[in-house]
């Protein structure tokens, strides 16, 4: 096969305002007709639009915020874009000759393995070895087209999990969560737009030359093999490294193609790719942070470590450390950068949050969440932050009580947990807006936190006693499960944040 640019072929899936999907080359983002990605798979989408954003903030990125409004404004030609991807032609060149996007530099000698194993969710090697693929099962995918290998070996570089010894987890570690400032959902936008909102301004960070400090591949690897163990550090490299990132050691076979249909996308291709080889201790990156994942900073070593996906996905308890600085997490950059630029109608905006939540090399699932965006939260003079803080904690004490009460009935569930976040996040929200309008009026703060705590008081009580009476086959209520009502009622009135609530007013 021979190799293409990523920059010249059309080969990323969108749809137009007017229904119709097209396949369009990056700089064909400008189209104002465009209205989104249309990728097939949710991790797809997702990786593309980190593509995007990349292609723009490496070659295409504002110094300052004038020169971001600028653009905003009067919009972005095509031919402006194609001038500025054309720097780095060099790096986008997909296929069997060497550099190769998101490919080692180097010739890799090793066993052919399907190229189902680009997929974050297949089977690894040592699972199929041993015969345990039990739930996602092996020749789910066998051939997939150019376009659909591009897109998932750059999946796979920018959320790769652990993968065995030597096998390195992505610039932000195994499955980082990505945040990304968005339009209202019935807020018509161009898709990019949605792009540039994520992009930030860049003067002393901005890349001087692209070549290996940019994009790895495009020079011999910096493996970390033992005893060294050499890892890249953010002094190291270029910042845009961050968007192109490659951990893993990997080389497309480009000769043994096939003809026929794709295994993901379903097109029809003479070059079919069927199998790819791979080697360990590629690069090992520490102490990055990346501007469009939020982070907490270890206690111990100050070292940022890069929020991921969880069982049950995001909840509000998440929500303030995905917009500001709260429980030692820290929102990403691009959303600081947001709140900085007060857009006009910055009441319309959210916050689009994705990521894999793996079990070390296992891909549980893959979870997305939108969030609310406030702008009265940035407000420095505004004490909005501490007192949605509170109902937060309250939130978080309150469940435990829940737990200890149903368990003293034998009704204990391993839902319990999700069903209390998600089942109490809309009135938490509807308090937030409520809050906000009343950021002035302090006996109506209090009234509202006092409302907030009586809204989990319902429900951890109305959940109770569902378990606990509601079967008709029980005919006695038993002294037991009574005790264990009035207990939970107790213990809630003792929690340290109602005592904190009360003393709000």
């Amino acid at each position: 096969m021979s190799s293409f640019s990523l920059l010249d072929e059309k080969w990323i899936p969108v749809i137009h305002f007017d229904g119709h999907v097209s396949k369009i080359k990056p700089s064909q983002i400008a189209d104002e007709t465009i209205s989104d990605l249309a990728y097939f798979r949710a991790d797809f989408q997702g990786a593309a639009y980190q593509f995007l954003i990349g292609l723009l903030q490496t070659t295409f990125s504002p110094e300052d915020n004038e020169e971001w409004f600028d653009y905003w404004d009067d919009g972005i030609s095509q031919s402006d874009l194609d001038k500025a991807f054309d720097q780095i032609k060099s790096a986008m060149q997909f296929g069997a000759n060497k550099p190769a996007f998101m490919q080692d530099f180097t010739k890799l000698d090793g066993n052919a393995l399907p190229i189902s194993g680009l997929l974050v969710e297949a089977p690894g090697e040592n699972a199929l070895k041993k015969n345990t693929d039990h739930f996602i099962k092996r020749d789910f995918v066998k051939e997939i087209c150019p376009h659909c290998a591009a897109i998932a070996l750059f999946t796979l570089q920018t959320n790769a999990p652990s993968g065995g010894q030597g096998y390195r987890v992505s610039l932000r570690g195994g499955g980082p969560i990505t945040t990304l400032i968005m339009p209202e959902l019935n807020k018509p936008t161009p898709l990019w737009k949605k792009l540039w909102l994520n992009v930030i301004p860049l003067d002393d960070d901005k890349p001087r030359q692209f070549d290996e400090s940019v994009f790895p591949w495009l020079n011999t690897t910096k493996t970390s093999e033992p005893p060294k163990n050499l890892s890249l550090f953010p002094q190291q490299a270029s910042y845009c490294q961050a968007f192109w990132g490659m951990p893993r050691r990997i080389e497309l076979d480009f000769e043994q193609t096939k003809q026929g249909k794709c295994d993901l996308c379903g097109a029809t291709s003479s070059q079919l790719i069927t199998q790819y080889q791979t080697k360990n201790y590629g690069i090992q990156y520490q102490h990055w942070r990346h501007p469009l994942t939020p982070y907490r900073i270890d206690s111990k070593t100050g070292a940022p470590l890069a929020i991921k996906g969880q069982p049950g996905g995001l909840i509000y308890r998440d929500w303030l450390g995905m917009l500001t600085k709260h429980d030692n997490v820290e929102a990403a950059k691009v959303v600081f950068i947001h709140e900085a630029r007060r857009l006009k109608d910055n009441e319309h905006y959210r916050l689009w949050c994705f990521g894999y939540d793996f079990d070390n090399m296992k891909a549980r699932c893959w979870h997305e969440h939108t969030f609310p965006v406030y702008p009265a939260l940035a407000d420095p003079d505004s004490d909005l932050e501490e007192l949605i803080a509170l109902a937060l904690e309250l939130s978080k004490e309150t469940l435990p009580i829940l737990r200890k009460a149903m368990t003293a009935i034998n009704k204990q569930s391993s839902v319990l947990d999700i069903a209390y976040w998600k089942e109490t996040e809309p009135a938490f929200y509807q308090f937030v807006k409520q809050l906000i309008d009343q950021k002035d009026n302090p006996e109506g703060r209090f009234h509202l936190l006092a409302n907030w705590a009586n809204t989990l008081l319902h429900y951890i009580t109305q959940t109770y006693d569902k378990a606990a009476f509601a079967n008709p086959d029980e005919q006695l209520v038993t002294s037991e499960k009574i005790s264990a009502r009035e207990k939970l009622l107790i213990d809630f009135n003792k929690l340290k944040y109602i005592k904190k609530i009360k003393n709000t007013k």
